[in-house]
């Protein structure tokens, strides 16, 4: 499955700041998004768009939405789109003021 490789990268980003370049290259090395894709899985789909996104600067990803997605990844907590929306919302761009 891709818990593993996708815990491992978000650890990555928490500990050492992984962005840009170097976590898009972190994730083609260990993911298969064709795979991914294939799995139907929403937590490992979500997790992946969210790196990508990020990697990119598409997006903005605070620790806590990370720390939810590994709290997920490790069985601690039941993945719930809309709990993640609640903390995306919180983080969007543009937001009013």
């Amino acid at each position: 499955m891709f818990y593993e490789e996708l815990k491992q990268i978000i650890r990555l980003v928490l500990q050492q700041g992984l962005s840009g370049q170097a976590l898009m290259d972190a994730l083609t090395a260990d993911v298969n998004p064709t795979e991914l894709y294939a799995s139907d899985d929403m937590l490992a789909t979500d997790s992946y768009f969210s790196l990508l996104h990020y990697a990119s600067g598409e997006e903005v990803v605070t620790d806590a939405e990370w720390k939810y997605f590994l709290d997920c990844l490790n069985g601690n907590r039941v993945y719930s789109l809309d709990e993640k929306l609640q903390m995306t919302d919180k983080n969007s761009i543009g937001g009013s003021v």
